[in-house]
């Protein structure tokens, strides 16, 4: 549990320092285009990228969080 907090703390200062790299004004990523969804994407760049860190990180978390419960669940079963 221990060191799924300490994963989780270290990946989220790399997800924010990767995120605040480039000025706030210039989108991480760019398609080149001038209108539709690619546009939207572009211009919403840092958005979608800190959500998307966010939301891997979380799983990330929770999955390891998950097999430790289950591997002491399987502690306690094999004692009994």
């Amino acid at each position: 549990m221990v060191a799924a907090f300490v994963v989780g703390i270290i990946c989220g200062a790399v997800s924010i320092t990767y995120v605040l790299s480039t000025p706030a004004d210039v989108p991480l990523f760019t398609f080149q285009v001038q209108t539709g969804i690619l546009l939207w994407l572009s211009e919403n760049s840092r958005i979608l990228a800190a959500t998307s860190l966010s939301l891997l990180l979380t799983l990330g978390i929770i999955s390891i969080i998950s097999n430790i419960q289950d591997i002491q669940r399987m502690r306690v079963c094999l004692k009994a």
